[in-house]
């Protein structure tokens, strides 16, 4: 289950590695690490580039038109290509002084699905007090689920209208039914939940319905097979923090993983982007038109 060939893509040293995406009009991949304010790129030729953010970025996506969205911690912002204009375009969570925004997805209509996170320092006793949002190409924003902790694990099937979800702490990857702009959500019975493999972080679909899962704190990917909810891949992985990942290069096959840095553990991968020929190919990045 595990000849698979891992490298380290990029020395990095991020402090929260998120919200990785292959961007196709750059031929390159993009990402932001949350707690150091900044947007990283890694082109084709292994050139990186920093881009300093005026707050923390939970996660950028990319646009039809130029630019970006970025989620800052408690708005929604249209930043240009140099990440040097920030236009607000809708609150989050103002009223909630635990929460900021974290994972997103562009959706199959345009728009975009994104989750809060409760950061309170105090992690045993974080209340579930987030939510899962979804803004519309037209800005309209709608409060999709609640009673969340860690907003994480988004990701869409291509074959069927379903949604995967994950509210990290609990452990259980969970599965919805939606409808033409998410007029409904239907929740589904999922099984998926699998123990001492850490616990589920960012997520991508593969070209054959498999949802893949970083398993912060379990040193691993796996891949899960969506039909029948068992595990049919799992790759180690040199961090034991793996945060978030994207396939990307110019056919997809290249499987890249974001990291974090625990600042009370010393270890030199934790933190850096690593890269994965995990022999499958993934699915071409949505772009919202927001």
């Amino acid at each position: 289950m595990n000849n698979y060939k891992v490298s380290t893509a990029l020395t990095c040293q991020n402090l929260i590695g998120e919200s990785c995406f292959w961007d196709s009009k750059e031929n390159c991949l993009t990402w932001t690490d949350i707690e150091g304010k900044t947007i990283w790129k890694l082109n084709q030729s292994n050139q990186s580039f920093k881009y300093n953010l005026p707050d923390r970025a939970g996660f950028i996506l990319p646009r039809k038109k130029d630019g970006y969205i970025i989620g800052f911690p408690k708005f929604i912002a249209i930043s240009n290509q140099e990440f040097s204009s920030f236009k607000k375009i809708c609150d989050v969570e103002t009223n909630i002084r635990e929460t900021r925004i974290n994972d997103a997805k562009v959706d199959p209509y345009g728009g975009i699905v994104f989750g809060t996170y409760n950061e309170d320092p105090d992690k045993l006793n974080r209340r579930p007090i987030a939510n899962l949002y979804r803004l519309a190409p037209d800005l309209s924003l709608t409060k999709l689920l609640s009673n969340i902790t860690v907003s994480n694990g988004l990701a869409f099937s291509r074959k069927k209208n379903i949604m995967f979800f994950a509210d990290t702490p609990t452990g259980l990857i969970q599965k919805f039914e939606y409808t033409e702009n998410f007029k409904k959500l239907t929740k589904l019975n999922s099984n998926m939940i699998f123990k001492d493999l850490g616990e589920p972080d960012g997520a991508a679909m593969d070209i054959n319905d498999n949802y893949w899962s970083a398993r912060v704190r379990g040193k691993c990917l796996i891949c899960i097979d969506t039909k029948s909810e068992t595990v049919i891949k799992k790759i180690n992985l040199p961090t034991k923090t793996p945060t978030c990942l994207a396939f990307g290069g110019p056919d997809l096959e290249t499987l890249y993983v974001t990291s974090l840095k625990q600042q009370s553990i010393i270890e030199n991968s934790d933190g850096n982007l690593f890269k994965v020929q995990s022999g499958t190919k993934g699915l071409k990045q949505l772009l919202c038109e927001i």
